[in-house]
């Protein structure tokens, strides 16, 4: 169609975890437990399973945005990095937050991940409130081992940085080659699917992984 599709990107996030629950490090990185399905985000951080905790963070927001991503690494102390790998979700729908703090005019202007982190880490009194409005919310697996390699698609395989896309697989199978015609420089990227996404919905919807770290959510987020 002429009308052109929507190209988003995602990335690995890094955060700082720590195996030991701290003052600073409080918030719970979960593994799933089928005694979590369709239960909210708020209920499941004030009744998590002690068993059930991989590790502890120290950013609510870095956590929700881990979520989003789906998988990443986390950091500890020592420098020593662990990857983090999406691990399944509570069955609920995922709903998108920006659009959330657009609509009730929070945000005016942009929105992108670096304009909803700042409006978040400014505003801690509304930040529950609006990490709530996604009833989604992501558990993890944690690999000490292999923290060089990027995320496993859904596909089975590593993604590769701008030539692996998530795709809705209602629409196209995974494993083939698609070509991205980018309007705005009318360049052409040939990527493959290798993955799928909560978000990634309909026809002529792609999200391009662009890898790890800043410069990655820099380009993803933007």
């Amino acid at each position: 169609s002429d009308k052109g599709g929507i190209l988003t990107g995602y990335y690995e996030p890094e955060i700082n975890v720590s195996f030991n629950k701290t003052r600073k490090f409080n918030v719970p990185i979960l593994r799933y437990n089928k005694s979590y399905d369709k239960l909210e985000r708020k209920k499941i951080e004030s009744s998590f399973k002690k068993q059930d905790v991989l590790l502890w963070t120290d950013s609510k927001i870095e956590l929700f945005f881990l979520q989003i991503q789906g998988s990443g690494i986390g950091s500890l102390k020592n420098k020593k990095k662990i990857k983090i790998n999406y691990g399944g979700n509570n069955k609920k729908k995922y709903s998108s937050i920006g659009k959330f703090l657009k609509k009730k005019n929070l945000i005016i202007g942009e929105i992108n991940l670096f304009t909803i982190k700042k409006f978040l880490y400014e505003n801690p009194k509304l930040t529950d409130k609006i990490l709530n409005q996604n009833k989604r919310y992501i558990f993890f697996n944690v690999d000490t081992k292999n923290s060089k390699n990027s995320s496993l698609g859904s596909i089975g395989l590593n993604l590769i940085p701008y030539a692996s896309v998530a795709i809705d697989k209602k629409y196209y199978p995974l494993g083939i080659p698609l070509i991205l015609h980018k309007v705005h420089d009318n360049k052409i990227l040939p990527v493959i699917s290798m993955d799928t996404g909560g978000a990634i919905i309909g026809k002529n919807r792609a999200d391009l992984f662009t890898g790890r770290g800043l410069e990655a959510e820099k380009i993803a987020g933007e």
